[in-house]
């Protein structure tokens, strides 16, 4: 009966927390189990086996992107870009409670996985087009990506760094806004 408690949300939910805290090794079977107080018998009702797991971990990730893409197509580009800002800041304080993907986890495990690299790589560059074009500025829109990049890097080495994001999303809205206006 514990497959009828425990659904694949909360097995997804531990494994996106075990991949941000302890890398694609800490995302175990056995491990997440113990960690949800289960058997492993519970995974298998959801999950073929560990490796369909971490597909679906870059799976959901990668579909982050159309979420993005929808934000910023909206009618009014100042409140789709105050939504996309929003939804970026929601998703990484959930992410840390393993609620949603986490950028920071799906980076470090690209480090040292060839195959998850290729896949980072090939939607980091549809998220950066997605930016371009937002804004029509390559090197804008790269600068921006890089800020928000350098932001999680330092919110996982400094967690109070968290309280920068509105900051940082404000300024960058901010940029965005004054190279569209120019581009008038």
């Amino acid at each position: 009966m514990e497959q009828e408690r425990l659904g694949k949300a909360d097995w997804l939910r531990a494994a996106r927390s075990a991949l941000l805290h302890g890398g694609p090794g800490a995302v175990r079977v056995e491990t997440l189990a113990r960690t949800l107080k289960v058997t492993k018998g519970s995974f298998y009702w959801h999950f073929k086996d560990r490796q369909e797991l971490l597909e679906e971990l870059l799976l959901e990730w990668e579909a982050e992107t159309s979420l993005l893409r929808d934000l910023l197509a909206r009618g009014d580009f100042r409140a789709g870009l105050r939504d996309f800002f929003d939804e970026l800041q929601r998703r990484v304080v959930s992410s840390e409670k393993g609620d949603s993907p986490s950028d920071a986890a799906i980076f470090a495990w690209a480090a040292v996985s060839p195959k998850v690299s290729l896949r980072a790589n090939r939607e980091e560059k549809k998220r950066i087009a997605l930016l371009v074009e937002a804004v029509g500025d390559p090197g804008l829109a790269e600068y921006i990506y890089l800020a928000y990049l350098g932001f999680l890097v330092r919110r996982r080495r400094v967690p109070e760094a968290a309280k920068t994001f509105s900051r940082m999303a404000a300024l960058s809205s901010e940029l965005m806004l004054r190279n569209r206006k120019g581009r008038k």
